[in-house]
């Protein structure tokens, strides 16, 4: 039996309900197979979730299951069944502990496998796979998969944006990558299309998209009230509410839990009520994803009066309007252009800021934004891709903001066994003593 961590306690009603949506999002999946719908393998930001929607395809998010099977301390045996076909320790244990536990379904005939954290996931009829410019597995993934789902189809695209250069016009570039998302969107829905056997209905993919622009705005919004001394939200519970607008973009329930949410912070901002009783350090949780077994850890940080108002990871939305959309009737281009204009956006202000990047830029802006004393980092050894930059990143903004403390967090997103609580707190303890001093010193 895996160990299974006490919940950790939320500062919001409405982050409660997060495992809710999490439960329902691993039932579709099976009820889908009773109904006879299509169940896709998918990956999140990709600009493939409303063609999903808008043809019923129900998603599998595999990194959303790894993290529960992370969350519930219960992922050691499908790493482990991985490890027996070679793949290694090293590789992305979000890929990893999936394919473990596809892995053990085949050998069982398709039966769930007993115990599959909340009932599973359903056995998935096609697998798409989106290599953005971030994510190596995203491209392998899907193939070491179809190894031993030799039935499944599998489709991979690309939604690249223009790479950063601060000697070169993004403007002039954006145009071609556009045209290429989309065209790679297209293709999308023809390969949908085919194994569905259905025709795309485009009125109800615009009125899809419609509803996440609308979304993205209002959970923009809700995130801004953190801003507020003290805040009435934190990063420990972001990483639960990242949930709606990451894994059901495009839904009714993703916009009425951001309406519930952004109602409980004015609630909450009125009565003062803040995440840490009293509010001494503010910290912005800069980069990496986290550790789903230890999400614990951040209230720990809390209990020495430290909060993050903020946090870059799974804040990849920003307001439409700042984003200036060119007009077009084509919603897949409209998705193409948001995700374009997504990553180039912050490319103007790096170059406001001489021997900065766009990562390091937005970090900066947030540092002032959210009036914070110290940035944490996070870096996750099994995440090459997203967590490689890390420690330029903390040199770059050392060089470029000045003076702030600032802690590099190492572990693993999935896998337990390089975590040690008591050493991550006394790292914690020490970052809250830099903090203290550097707060001091500020005052003086």
């Amino acid at each position: 039996m895996a160990e299974e961590k006490k919940r950790r306690a939320v500062a919001t009603q409405t982050a409660a309900g997060i495992p809710k949506f999490v439960r329902g999002n691993l039932a579709a999946t099976l009820k889908a197979k009773e109904e006879g719908k299509k169940v896709a393998k998918a990956f999140i930001h990709d600009g493939q979730d409303e063609i999903m929607r808008a043809m019923d395809i129900v998603p599998a998010w595999g990194e959303s299951f790894s993290g529960v099977c992370a969350a519930k301390r219960d992922a050691e045996k499908y790493l482990q069944k991985a490890e027996s076909d070679n793949f290694s320790r090293s590789l992305c244990t979000y890929a990893t502990c999936h394919i473990g536990f596809e892995m053990i379904r085949e050998e069982l005939g398709g039966v769930m496998p007993e115990g599959a954290p909340w009932g599973g996931m359903g056995r998935p009829d096609m697998i798409l796979g989106n290599g953005q410019l971030l994510c190596d597995p995203r491209f392998k993934w899907p193939q070491a998969l179809q190894h031993y789902l030799r039935d499944v189809p599998v489709f991979v695209t690309n939604m690249y944006y223009p790479p950063w250069d601060p000697n070169i016009d993004h403007h002039e570039q954006e145009g071609f990558y556009v045209k290429y998302c989309t065209e790679e969107l297209h293709e999308t829905v023809r390969f949908c299309e085919r194994v569905t056997g259905k025709k795309m209905d485009w009125d109800r993919l615009a009125a899809i998209v419609e509803l996440s622009d609308k979304t993205w705005d209002l959970f923009v919004d809700t995130y801004d009230l953190r801003k507020t001394i003290p805040t009435p939200m934190d990063t420990g519970d972001a990483m639960n509410t990242m949930v709606p607008i990451t894994f059901n973009i495009g839904t009714q329930e993703a916009y009425d839990f951001y309406v519930e949410l952004n109602k409980e912070l004015k609630q909450k901002i009125a009565q003062g009520t803040g995440v840490a009783n009293p509010e001494k350090y503010r910290i912005i949780w800069a980069a990496g994803l986290p550790s789903w077994f230890a999400l614990s850890d951040f209230q720990y940080f809390n209990s020495k009066g430290a909060v993050f108002p903020v946090e870059v990871t799974y804040r990849d939305h920003e307001k439409i309007e700042r984003l200036d959309l060119p007009k077009t009737d084509d919603p897949l281009e409209h998705i193409a252009w948001r995700w374009v204009r997504y990553w180039t956006h912050w490319y103007d202000a790096a170059r406001k800021l001489p021997g900065s990047t766009p990562k390091v830029a937005r970090i900066i802006e947030y540092i002032g934004d959210y009036k914070c004393d110290g940035v944490v980092f996070h870096s996750a050894f099994s995440c090459r891709s997203w967590h490689a930059g890390i420690i330029h990143q903390a040199e770059v903004l050392r060089k470029v903001y000045g003076d702030i403390p600032i802690l590099i967090m190492e572990g693993d997103i999935v896998d337990i066994s390089s975590y040690n609580e008591a050493d991550t707190h006394n790292r914690i303890d020490a970052f809250i003593e830099t903090l203290d001093a550097y707060k001091n010193r500020r005052k003086g």
